[in-house]
């Protein structure tokens, strides 16, 4: 699947709005990641629940990103609100599974903002590969 040190995937859960418009235009312009990233499309991060965030890092991911829309330019209202309550929580249980707070990350963007998701991805990606593979992977 892929060769750094069998490590397991990092996985980023996109809004379908602005960042996911990001990701599609940096993967259409020929960006790559260097580092497996599975993307997961929502229609709001404010529908993402800690168990999501919980299941994945049981199921194997080193990391998980967060990445929605800023708070005026959400579709829905109060979704970036939501997320952050979700990260809250996400936060204060990640560490009473043994993991390190620097696998969870939530951030957000506007539509044109592709060179800065990618240059946070990658960043996010480096800091997860530096750590010691996840305790909870499968």
């Amino acid at each position: 699947m892929h060769s750094l040190n069998s490590k397991g995937p990092i996985l980023a859960f996109f809004c379908n709005w602005a960042p996911y418009r990001c990701y599609m235009d940096l993967c259409k312009s020929g960006h790559s990641f260097p580092y497996p990233i599975y993307p997961v499309k929502v229609m709001c991060t404010g529908r993402i629940d800690p168990a999501m965030v919980l299941f994945a890092f049981e199921r194997g991911a080193e990391g998980v990103l967060i990445m929605g829309c800023k708070d005026k330019e959400c579709r829905y209202g109060p979704g970036p609100g939501q997320a952050k309550k979700m990260a809250g929580s996400v936060h204060g249980l990640i560490h009473i599974l043994g993991l390190e707070p620097e696998r969870f990350s939530t951030l957000q963007y506007s539509f044109d903002e592709q060179n800065r998701l990618f240059e946070e991805m990658e960043s996010f990606a480096k800091k997860i590969y530096k750590l010691k593979k996840s305790p909870l992977g499968v």
